[in-house]
């Protein structure tokens, strides 16, 4: 049995590898994560695991941690993923891979083991990534913009006399809103879901059929309605890249210290 550990800018997600079937999603936001609650909620009638498996985007110091806690818990290291040119099925299509971010590298071996042709990689998070994987597993490249809540953010926060307005104001529906902060969000998710858009139409283009449009991240939901592309949201899509690298490599040996423990 693999733990599976996501660890993103706001969250830490996990999941249980075994026998090839992953299980349920579990969730911590950083600023309630702790060594005591991130064990219990992760050990409840799952046993020990063999072999913790980790893609990290937080930071080092909530990596030091969870080395930390699986190190007390269950005297095993930690492995940390990073991207490479190539894993799982998929070439890198960055000049220097290394520099591609883990959780993106991530979501595209996990879009590419579940998709049977061609795949659009959308993450909405803090900030949001687009990616796109041929069939034969090619990566084209991507694409980096601030996630719907720090576009808000940060025009909220640099908008003179925009502050009181703001937490005064009601969002509705449509695209022309009736009010600053209605105006301010819409703006922003209308310009993300035109550019999820567009790039479908783009890389539709380069090979010549309509990828499948795969959306993940704690923000794809709001997105998703205002997309006239088919899509699918798939919430785990980053463990999924995990459980294929977890299935083809071998575990890390245990070090000296883990062995006296």
């Amino acid at each position: 049995m693999i733990l599976l550990v996501d660890i993103g800018n706001t969250r830490i997600k996990w999941a249980y590898l075994d026998k090839g079937e992953l299980g349920e999603q579990g969730a911590l936001m950083h600023a309630a994560w702790t060594p005591e609650a991130f064990i219990a909620a992760i050990s409840a009638g799952d046993g020990q695991p063999d072999r913790v498996l980790a893609g990290n985007v937080g930071g080092n110091g909530i990596g030091e941690r969870l080395c930390s806690v699986v190190r007390q818990a269950w005297s095993i290291d930690t492995e940390f993923v990073q991207a490479s040119a190539g894993a799982g099925g998929v070439t890198s299509g960055y000049a220097d891979p290394a520099q591609l971010g883990v959780d993106r590298w991530l979501a595209i071996i996990g879009a590419h083991a579940m998709a049977p042709g061609a795949s659009c990689i959308v993450d909405v998070g803090t900030a949001m990534t687009i990616d796109g994987v041929t069939a034969e597993g090619r990566h084209l490249g991507g694409v980096i913009v601030p996630g719907p809540y720090l576009m808000v953010d940060s025009l909220h926060q640099n908008t003179s006399d925009l502050a009181q307005r703001y937490r005064q104001g009601q969002a509705i529906g449509s695209l022309f809103a009736d009010n600053t902060r209605g105006a301010i969000e819409q703006g922003a998710m209308h310009a993300l879901a035109a550019l999820i858009e567009r790039s479908v139409g783009v890389m539709e283009r380069m090979i010549g059929r309509p990828p499948i449009l795969l959306l993940t991240g704690g923000g794809c939901g709001p997105l998703a309605g205002l997309l006239d592309r088919p899509h699918r949201i798939v919430a785990d899509l980053v463990l999924r890249g995990l459980a294929v690298l977890a299935q083809e490599s071998a575990p890390l040996a245990r070090s000296d210290d883990s062995a006296q423990d």
